[in-house]
């Protein structure tokens, strides 16, 4: 929610962008075709859920003129017929990711990972941002709001060119968010692997750049998500993040609703 408070009026504005919280209830919507920026976060888990909670979603996606948003919910959501209701009121299941945690700073895990990636800086914002619009597919104005985020306390930004390649195409990028607790969240992949991208191995080493980067400034717990999970935990993107440390540790399940057409 803190990304959406960085993008300019008139992106927000061109983007519909707006995060509100209501309580424990965190929400955010745009007219951008992607969960990740049209969701109810906290859905059941910790924001109780009761009518006055399902009319607060209504309200807030119907404002906004939001076609169809997404839910996020996992198995410690309350109550325990949750899934059960989300379907009654005419949500479908769309997907699941994987939630991988790491705490504290493990020796020598990341070291040999860390390889012919770079720190997105001021002279290589406009590449970078360029290279996350198309690889996630994104409209184009996103890149803007992306540059915005380099000067945002708390995020850091990495990419890997081809075969690590000084004047490579840029072929995988991150972003971790860290708060002042200690917790740096990765997100912000370009391209999603396992969906956009069929191959792991430049993710990891991003990742593993940005982990050591976000444990220099402090950062001693790390999360992150699969999002395209394994049920059985043994695909590879599993055991490149257990390589760095992380551990599944709960599914996220999706369920979306389309409102209007």
């Amino acid at each position: 929610m803190d990304d959406f408070e960085q993008a300019s009026p008139h992106v927000a504005q061109a983007l519909g962008l707006f995060a509100s919280r209501q309580g424990e209830l965190a929400m955010v919507r745009s007219t951008i075709p992607f969960s990740h920026f049209t969701m109810v976060m906290t859905l059941g888990c910790p924001a109780p859920v009761d009518n006055q909670i399902v009319d607060a979603v209504d309200t807030f996606y119907d404002e906004g003129g939001v076609e169809r948003h997404w839910i996020l919910v996992n198995d410690d959501s309350q109550p325990n017929n949750l899934f059960e209701q989300l379907i009654e009121r005419r949500y479908e299941p769309d997907g699941a990711w994987e939630r991988l945690v790491l705490q504290g700073v493990p020796d020598d895990r990341w070291a040999e990972h860390v390889q012919g990636c770079e720190i997105v800086t001021s002279l290589s914002a406009d590449e970078w941002s360029q290279s996350v619009v198309e690889g996630d597919r994104m409209p184009a104005l996103i890149g803007e709001w992306l540059k915005a985020l380099i000067r945002s306390s708390g995020c850091a930004h990495a990419f890997r060119r081809d075969d690590g390649c000084p004047d490579g195409k840029i072929v995988m990028a991150r972003s971790p968010h860290q708060d002042c607790a200690g917790w740096a969240r990765l997100a912000v992949d370009a391209p999603i692997p396992g969906v956009m991208a069929p191959w792991f191995e430049d993710d990891q080493k991003v990742a593993a750049t940005l982990l050591a980067d976000a444990a220099s400034r402090g950062a001693r717990a790390f999360v992150s998500d699969i999002e395209a999970p394994s049920f059985s935990r043994d695909s590879e993107a599993c055991r490149r993040w257990c390589q760095l440390g992380f551990a599944a540790i709960y599914l996220h399940k999706l369920y979306s609703e389309t409102r209007y057409g």
